[in-house]
């Protein structure tokens, strides 16, 4: 491959154009793939619902309890059936996981399939945003682009950042809060350098979203805010941590109990039946819901809550409450059994639509109490902050993204009280957010000091080579003249293209050293263990001892590069390496 100029020039671009500069070119590069990717995926969603659907979402018609079915159907078929995936990883979870756990290395086809199921899904009714697919989608194109041009752990993790950033921008048109998810959300730790590709790739999707698809998926100028409102705010902070909560148990509560795991349709169509009823209950719920939040923001959500009201005996605002409450509790429950059933998409749309519905119940209640006078927009706007603060764990973005979807920062202090009210309240009571509750589970959060250390090398730092090896028909006679003259109790049998076939232990061998008739018959492939554990000479020492933890029995494992053999790693070698990296860690800690 390197004989072409091109390939050539990206193995030695050092050369030619510092690390930094090349690095913002990639950027933009994947901004551009990302924010075309964005397009597409808006304008085919648009494109789906205005077919299907003519009149407004609110209007209640029996036939919108099939259309998530559909949606769900035709999401999971695309992925069975057209991508081929028996397993498919949904979520930011998943690419939180492979940043720190392999080396931001994200498979080819989350940069298409993501875009092709969540627009099924979400076109279709599903209760879910588009937000968290494209932000995979992005992440897998600046990965695989991070691969290609040869770019190291670190700088294809911040291409992978780029990529997401670039695919949050290009929905919300919101730059800086699209850089600000990155951080929060994806890389925990960068440099300063890097923030330069990331603003780049968030303010180059922007600039393309704009020429190619005008429009916000929120309208509001925000309006004026009085001080004497702030112990209102910090009351409505604490209530909205309390929502958070709520949401985050709800939909791991559920997706961890009826996750369609094998794809199966008769499931997938119950679920999507249940997502169906829902929507039958409140028509609210269907879809992402920014239609429902724009209706809130410019004034005309009454109209529709005044005919749900019309023959209520109990009155128009006991109904308004009820329903509203109602509403924004369902919505986790549909959110979850959308994903659960084997559609896609994310949980930031709901977010600000759970945020948005808790802000005008929150206000109108008391505003109907007569004992004050609250701006009930002002509070639908923090309240989208305040969910998505706490469901996501990042109060940043929530204070920023929505500062630059509601048009500016007029309302910036009561968005860093309830964004960071609601963080603070929802981490005591959820010590995890919704893209990390999964991975802390299985044990895959707060690595202890030891297994960080163990991260920071490669399986080629304590591997050993120097192993004679066999080809598959050697005679036991060579085998056992060889075994005789090294010090060595483990030899790989390889083809001669390098590729290992299996493993020769002296255990193996011992049934056949007695056997002088069999010393020129019994070939090498007749006695090696091909039921092995194998390791790729790029796996991370924390790899490796999970791998020996696991297999208690083995004391060697094989080392491949690209399926060849090139050695072995020992335990007791691991172990010698652990302990002086461990000696190497208290010292340091101790200056």
């Amino acid at each position: 491959m390197l004989k072409y100029p091109v390939y050539k020039f990206f193995k030695e671009r050092n050369r030619f154009i510092s690390n930094q500069n090349f690095l913002i070119i990639a950027s933009v590069l994947v901004a551009i793939v990302v924010s075309l990717a964005a397009i597409i995926l808006k304008w085919a969603i648009h494109s789906i619902e205005s077919f299907l659907i003519n009149t407004s979402f609110l209007e209640l018609r029996y036939q919108i309890v099939l259309y998530p079915v559909i949606g769900i159907v035709l999401s999971l078929s695309f992925i069975r059936y057209v991508f081929g995936l028996k397993k498919f990883d949904k979520g930011l979870a998943s690419i939180i996981y492979k940043i720190n756990y392999k080396k931001g290395n994200i498979e080819t086809y989350h940069t298409y399939a993501h875009m092709v199921s969540s627009a099924f899904t979400v076109s279709l009714g599903g209760s879910v945003g588009v937000e968290a697919p494209i932000a995979i989608t992005g992440s897998a194109i600046g990965s695989n682009l991070g691969k290609r041009l040869f770019l190291n752990d670190g700088d294809r993790n911040l291409l992978l950042a780029c990529g997401a950033s670039a695919g949050i921008s290009a929905i919300f048109n919101c730059p800086i809060g699209a850089v600000i998810f990155a951080l929060e959300v994806l890389l925990r730790r960068v440099s300063v350098p890097a923030f330069v590709p990331l603003l780049i790739a968030s303010a180059t999707a922007s600039v393309m979203s704009n020429i190619f698809y005008k429009g916000q998926l929120i309208v509001y100028n925000a309006g004026n805010w009085e001080i004497g409102a702030i112990p209102y705010y910090s009351l409505f902070a604490f209530l909205c941590g309390l929502i958070s909560m709520y949401t985050i148990r709800m939909i791991y509560g559920i997706e961890n109990r009826f996750h369609n795991k094998d794809q199966k349709f008769p499931k997938a169509i119950v679920q999507g039946f249940v997502v169906g009823g829902l929507i039958l209950f409140s028509p609210l719920l269907y879809g992402e819901g920014y239609f429902v939040i724009n209706q809130m923001l410019n004034g005309t959500f009454d109209k529709y809550m005044e005919g749900i009201a019309y023959q209520s005996t109990f009155g128009y605002n006991v109904v308004f409450l009820v329903f509203i409450l109602a509403t924004l509790l369902l919505k986790p429950i549909a959110a979850a059994f959308t994903v659960s059933s084997g559609g896609n998409g994310g949980i930031f749309a709901p977010s600000l639509f759970i945020g948005a519905m808790f802000g005008l119940f929150f206000s109108r209640l008391l505003n109907l109490t007569g004992l004050v006078e609250l701006n009930e927009l002002n509070f639908i706007v923090t309240g989208m902050a305040g969910i998505l603060s706490g469901v996501v764990s990042a109060p940043l973005t929530g204070i920023f993204m929505i500062a630059e979807v509601a048009g500016g920062y007029t309302l910036f202090v009561p968005l860093m009280i309830v964004s960071a009210g609601s963080f603070f309240v929802t981490r005591i009571f959820e010590p995890n957010s919704i893209y990390t509750k999964k991975l802390a589970h299985d044990g895959y959060l707060n690595p202890s000091p030891e297994i960080e250390v163990l991260k920071l090398f490669s399986v080629r730092a304590i591997m050993e080579s120097d192993f004679p090896s066999f080809l598959p028909d050697d005679s036991l006679r060579k085998v056992t003249e060889v075994v005789s003259s090294t010090r060595r109790n483990v030899f790989p049998v390889i083809k001669r293209n390098g590729h290992l076939l299996g493993v020769i232990t002296m255990g193996s061998v011992k049934p056949f050293l007695f056997k002088q008739e069999s010393y020129d018959r019994v070939k090498a492939s007749e006695m090696m263990l091909t039921d092995i554990i194998t390791a790729d000479i790029n796996d991370t020492l924390e790899e490796m001892m999970q791998q020996f933890d696991a297999y208690p029995e083995i004391f060697y494992i094989p080392v491949l590069q690209n399926r060849k053999f090139v050695g072995f790693v020992s335990k007791s070698n691991l172990l010698n390496k652990y302990k002086s990296l461990m000696n190497d860690w208290v010292q340091e800690q101790a200056n």
